[in-house]
């Protein structure tokens, strides 16, 4: 039994997994968790082994592995970057600058299919990496996320001030009201910063890439992206099992 979690900026997700097969899972609050509080499902399960991945601080890392400590009397195996790992060789120049959910992402991206990939993790930032077809890490980009570039629009504009879009079923027409006008306008920059960055990996392979979406927003963008890709909710999470094995 080994207990998984994905710690972001605002939110994370967990879940337990026995020989390969997930038993349960659930999401938690990277607040809450600085405050003391610990999903309360955790208390139901019974692990071996509790491995993450932390983006969101030094405080949030502590408060993780007090908790865990203090409920199942074991520590965190937090996961870390390295210039190589399972094939993949980092193409940053400071490893310990590449945040550690990308890097679990491109890992697992690279296990489940070797081939040149644009990796997307849509989150509180989107982030973006690109993959050669040798296991090179090249790089990528990072833009702000839908809520992030709503949040801006909110704060620093007037007449700019529109609730968050619906979860679904979301055309990308040209809006007829301003709140339509932001909620299409946001999807259409990051999806259209995916399509940028698809052709400059292609440039640099010769060869049609691979895509990737993971993050919480992935599932929103999966249905209006026109590039056939592969939506894998967990893909942070199944790159746990080839950084700590």
């Amino acid at each position: 039994m080994i207990l998984e979690v994905d710690l972001g900026n605002t939110r994370g997700k967990w879940r337990l997994i026995s020989d390969g097969e997930v038993e349960a899972r659930g999401t938690l609050s990277t607040a809450d968790l600085c405050r003391g509080r610990l999903p309360e499902g955790w208390r139901a399960l019974h692990p071996k082994r509790v491995r993450a991945a932390n983006v969101a601080g030094a405080r949030a890392a502590e408060s993780l592995a007090q908790g865990v400590r203090q409920l199942f009397g074991l520590p965190v195996e937090f996961a870390r970057v390295e210039t190589r790992c399972a094939g993949v060789t980092c193409g940053y120049r400071d490893v310990r600058r590449l945040g550690v959910d990308r890097w679990l992402a491109v890992l697992a991206a690279h296990e489940k299919d070797p081939r040149a990939a644009l990796i997307v993790d849509c989150g509180s930032a989107v982030t973006l990496d690109l993959l050669d077809n040798g296991g090179r890490h090249l790089g990528g980009y990072i833009v702000p996320g839908l809520k992030l570039m709503r949040r801006a629009l909110y704060k620093d504009t007037d007449a700019v001030k529109v609730p968050e879009m619906p979860v679904q079923d979301l055309p990308l027409a040209p809006g007829q009201d301003t709140q339509e006008a932001v909620n299409r306008g946001l999807l259409l920059m990051v999806l259209g910063t995916v399509e940028l960055a698809l052709c400059e990996l292609r440039r640099i392979c010769g060869q049609e890439p691979l895509l990737w979406l993971t993050g919480g927003d992935g599932q929103l963008l999966s249905p209006l992206c026109q590039k056939e890709h592969r939506l894998v909710p967990e893909l942070v999470l199944d790159g746990l099992s080839l950084t700590n094995p």
